[in-house]
């Protein structure tokens, strides 16, 4: 999604029902665009060093205490703990002491392809292994690199699984010996760095007869 270079600088009435009204001197953008899990409603706030994102709750759902008015709706603000690793350096005074406003994170989105192979081992048993690519927006796009690949085998085989994408993208992941006839099933549960997750798009679940 295009985003404007130009930031308007406004005053936004905070709403909170743990918090005195306060007012923050913020910036924001038209753009809306959304982090899985949060929304980028075009909040910015200067921390002192630099201009940040600040994370809200998806529309509709409002369990933070700190809130925000824009164009009729309210949205919650995402508060973390100081130090969290998506700690955006502006800080607040709660009841329950002080919490950080959390940045906006921008990610593409993790586009999965699922390589399904068997191998025989003995006689009538085999191997499967899923072989998972993930790469920016579409199939073509750039490899993402060092993203925890979170899975689950079902069918003939059974468990959860997780790896690191390679410099290409890749991670492998392969199962014990499987009897031969067996529908065995993979499925990307999630794609994360760090505490962050990714939207998904592409193949997600792939399927193979031994």
């Amino acid at each position: 999604m295009r985003r404007t270079k130009s930031y308007k600088r406004i005053w936004v009435l905070l709403i909170s029902f743990l918090f005195a009204v306060s007012f923050l001197s913020i910036f924001y953008t038209e753009e809306i665009s959304a982090e899985k899990g949060f929304q980028d409603i075009g909040l910015r706030v200067y921390n002192g060093t630099k201009i940040v994102a600040i994370a809200t709750e998806p529309a509709g759902t409002l369990t933070s205490p700190l809130r925000i008015a824009k164009n009729g709706a309210i949205y919650g603000i995402v508060l973390v703990e100081p130090g969290d690793a998506n700690d955006s350096g502006v800080r607040i005074q709660t009841s329950s002491g002080i919490k950080a406003l959390r940045k906006y994170v921008f990610l593409p989105t993790a586009y999965v392809n699922i390589a399904m192979s068997k191998k025989r081992e003995f006689q009538t048993w085999y191997t499967v292994t899923a072989t998972v690519t993930v790469t920016e927006n579409t199939s073509s796009g750039q490899p993402i690199v060092g993203v925890t690949v979170q899975g689950t085998w079902s069918g003939g085989y059974g468990g959860n699984v997780s790896g690191t994408t390679n410099a290409n993208g890749q991670v492998s992941f392969k199962t014990s010996w499987i009897g031969q006839g067996s529908w065995v099933h993979f499925t990307i549960n999630k794609i994360t760095i760090g505490s962050n997750e990714y939207d998904l798009a592409g193949v997600l679940s792939r399927s193979i007869k031994t």
